[in-house]
């Protein structure tokens, strides 16, 4: 009866998001004109386009060198390997949504033999960084905004963007400190959360406890001098590259956006992003972008036009990359799947991993 709640729950929730997503994607269609986007599209330069999505797949090999910085308090990993991971998972992301981030520290644990919930507790390490450093940029960026001569928002309506930087700034400074914080008290946190938890299964208790203590291990990057240096230069590099690639893509569409207003569309992009939606957040991303462009004075059409584009490069060129290696290792979408489910029933044990790994065994050998 437990299991079969479970099951409904799950489904509908599936479906509320799938919902979600296509009202959304139906809302930003209906609003557009395709014929005036189409002939946007078509009259797009390439070159920035070809130069953006090379820009998007360096941001897998920084973020392959910044997970193995993550990584080294818990174990020692390749870079191949990394990279190989952070591909799929990405390319995972296109088709499943951000519920295929999960697949990534999985697939790791094929190729290193380490236990999945080390791997799980630095993706929400990486958040965390990815997170602080976005709300960071877009925060400060908001303070000092100025909204060009073409936009039609008035005066009143950007003191209340000044005033969402400052209160993001707040934010951020203030979720740093509560993760110092944890990662002093990390051990007596899990001791509390331990005696907490009594009351539930011994199998999801050891998962939880083990997910958290290994997240406060990975925290060790805070409190390490040369670990935080190295991840923050990382970070940096990855957001430097995003929106180099974000202004090349509205330059194809001869739109010339200042460093100002390629931050502040980006923002918005990657609010929509945090929609749950398969297609790497297909119709949230879309309107959320689009609606970042609008407020700078951007016509509606060109708006949804460069949404399109943007969109496809920032999650279409990961998806064509980790889909090489898919295709290269034998792990197809079935494969996927076992992954992504392995990792909400699994006792983050040896043993399950042992188990996925002959089901792929040319893959954990190469």
């Amino acid at each position: 009866m437990v299991l079969a709640a479970k099951y409904v729950k799950s489904k509908l929730k599936s479906i509320l998001i799938l919902a979600i997503g296509g009202l959304l994607a139906l809302w930003f269609v209906s609003s557009l004109d395709w014929r005036e986007v189409s002939r946007q599209l078509a009259s797009a330069r390439i070159w920035p386009l070809l130069i953006a999505a090379a820009l998007i797949i360096l941001t897998l090999f920084l973020r392959s060198l910044r997970w193995q910085v993550f990584l080294e308090p818990l174990a020692k990993v390749t870079l191949s390997h990394t990279f190989v991971a952070t591909s799929i998972g990405f390319g995972g992301v296109f088709i499943f949504g951000r519920a295929g981030e999960i697949i990534r520290p999985l697939v790791l644990s094929l190729r290193e033999k380490i236990r999945p919930s080390m791997t799980i507790a630095t993706i929400l390490i990486e958040r965390v960084f990815d997170m602080s450093a976005v709300a960071t940029i877009f925060a400060v960026n908001l303070l000092f905004f100025a909204l060009p001569p073409s936009s039609s928002i008035d005066f009143h309506t950007l003191d209340k963007i000044h005033m969402t930087g400052i209160l993001l700034t707040i934010g951020v400074c203030a979720g740093i400190g509560l993760l110092v914080l944890f990662r002093a008290r990390a051990a007596g946190a899990v001791s509390g959360l331990e005696k907490l938890l009594g009351w539930m299964p011994a199998g999801i208790r050891r998962a939880i406890l083990s997910l958290i203590s290994h997240l406060g291990e990975g925290l060790r990057v805070l409190t390490s001098t040369r670990e935080l240096l190295l991840s923050a230069f990382y970070t940096m590099l990855i957001w430097s590259a995003v929106t180099v690639a974000t202004w090349l893509i509205a330059y194809a569409f001869r739109l010339d956006l200042s460093l100002s207003s390629t931050i502040f569309v980006l923002g918005f992009g990657l609010v929509g992003s945090l929609v749950p939606t398969p297609g790497g957040s297909a119709g949230a991303f879309h309107a959320a972008a689009a609606a970042g462009l609008i407020v700078l004075g951007v016509e509606k059409n060109l708006a949804g036009s460069i949404s399109i584009v943007l969109h496809f490069i920032a999650f279409g060129s990961p998806f064509l990359i980790g889909l090489f290696f898919i295709v290269r290792d034998g792990l197809g979408l079935g494969g996927l799947r076992e992954l992504m489910s392995s990792a909400a029933s699994e006792d983050v044990s040896k043993d399950s991993v042992s188990h996925l790994t002959k089901r792929n065994d040319h893959l954990s050998n190469l």
